[in-house]
């Protein structure tokens, strides 16, 4: 009896059979990896450690006493009250015109003009038919003048920083006696050296209105124990005033 030929057998796939419990535990592994991912990229780096700061060192601060010193003329305060009236001034005055030249002979004996600024005026002792002149026969007279025109308030105040100036030396200064002009002050010092000739100066400060005058009178003697210097200062000051008052500007 024949036997019947056997049908071909179909072969079993080899892969993996993907069952429900795979499937779902294959999902799970993908949003795991997806969530790690996002994390991974969105996370903020953490700030580098802080670096130590080296300390600042700084020079300590000199104690009061040695700090400079301000300048003379940074006028401290005062309660001396501030004039006022109209100014008498209301232009530049020329000081060379303001000594007479008698008074120039009498104090500088052969008076040679210079004048370097316009508001100062200098006269010195020049020799005579090429002879020189002794030292203590070295005379030299100046005179300042400045109009402030802005007013008698603001002459005021330069006239009261150039007498705190004058403060300042070994002497110091004393009011004018008697006053000249508005207001007035008188110094002497003399220049330390060691040559012994000085010069030995005497100084008046007068205001007039608006205006401020300064007059130097200087000789090469280390001394001036007869007050001439002081007392031609003084001359030549009150020469400078009355012309003033009498209209000159």
């Amino acid at each position: 009896m024949n036997e019947l030929p056997t049908p071909p057998r179909t072969p079993r796939p080899t892969g993996i059979r993907m069952t429900p419990g795979l499937f779902s535990g294959a999902m799970a592994v993908l949003v795991l990896m997806a969530f790690t991912i996002v994390f991974l990229l969105t996370r903020e780096e953490p700030p580098p450690p802080a670096r130590p700061v080296a300390a600042r060192t700084t020079a300590p601060s000199a104690p009061p006493s040695a700090q400079p010193s301000a300048q003379p003329s940074a006028q401290p305060a005062t309660s001396e009250p501030v004039p006022t009236g109209e100014a008498k001034f209301s232009s530049d005055v020329d000081p060379c015109d303001l000594v007479t030249e008698e008074l120039l002979t009498k104090l500088v004996i052969f008076p040679k003009q210079s004048k370097i600024y316009q508001e100062e005026c200098e006269w010195t002792a020049q020799t005579q038919y090429g002879a020189g002149l002794p030292d203590n026969m070295t005379f030299r007279l100046k005179v300042y003048t400045k109009v402030f025109p802005n007013g008698v308030a603001q002459a005021h105040e330069q006239f009261v920083a150039r007498r705190y100036e004058a403060s300042l030396i070994p002497r110091g200064y004393t009011k004018a006696e008697p006053a000249i002009g508005d207001d007035s002050y008188v110094t002497a010092y003399t220049l330390p050296g060691g040559n012994g000739r000085g010069p030995t100066s005497a100084t008046v400060g007068v205001r007039v209105s608006n205006a401020v005058v300064e007059v130097e009178y200087n000789r090469s003697v280390p001394e001036d124990p007869e007050g001439r210097l002081t007392a031609g200062a003084l001359e030549t000051a009150r020469t400078v005033a009355e012309k003033l008052n009498g209209g000159t500007g």
